[in-house]
């Protein structure tokens, strides 16, 4: 029976390159002899579409359309994992708690972490992707395609949530500020230091 693997999640705010490094961390950890999967959250085209359309009317909703998609895709996760597998997953449960916090009264933000708890794989390492909020709008913006979450002021409120859910040392906060070549060294570095 094989090892079982390790649960690697990219987490931070839109702009930071979370996309970007996890594609360029494959290729990268394929080298280093891992068996790598890769998955990005959300995974199913509907519920992501029903979660977008739900935002502005009932932000809780729009939560637990992401939260059946997670459900669906732990599934795959544990099959990986149970392989032996490195997995590697652009964003989590907790970029859900983060980008929902602003919208949410306490409460349904509790009540909501506590669904998310219940029901998500926990990861063993979050590699969090920071950078100013300015800078990681002015990535957005030359994406030329924005979003209405993707605002200073409402990204900023994002930010600060992640600051309170940051613990090392399973979270390692890895600058973002420099090039997309910059931040998949430092990834990288850090992934050895957890030995991986």
């Amino acid at each position: 029976m094989s090892q079982r693997g390790t649960y690697v999640v990219l987490e931070g705010i839109d702009g930071t390159g979370k996309t970007e490094l996890a594609a360029r961390l494959v290729p990268a950890l394929v080298a280093r002899r891992h068996s790598v999967s890769s998955f990005r959250d959300p995974t199913d085209r509907f519920l992501r579409e029903q979660a977008r359309r739900l935002r502005a009317v009932d932000p809780f909703a729009a939560a637990l359309a992401l939260t059946v998609d997670r459900a669906l895709l732990r599934a795959e996760v544990e099959r990986a994992l149970d392989h032996g597998d490195l997995v590697l997953q652009d964003q989590s449960y907790y970029s859900t708690l983060a980008y929902q916090y602003p919208a949410l009264d306490l409460g349904s933000w509790q009540e909501l972490e506590r669904i998310q708890h219940g029901l998500v794989l926990e990861p063993d390492l979050i590699l969090y992707l920071d950078a100013p909020v300015e800078l990681a709008v002015r990535r957005i913006e030359a994406r030329g395609r924005r979003e209405v979450v993707e605002d200073a002021p409402f990204l900023g409120k994002v930010q600060g949530k992640f600051e309170q859910m940051f613990q090392p040392p399973k979270w390692v906060r890895i600058d973002a500020t420099g090039t997309p070549d910059q931040t998949l060294q430092r990834a990288m570095n850090a992934l050895m230091a957890a030995k991986l």
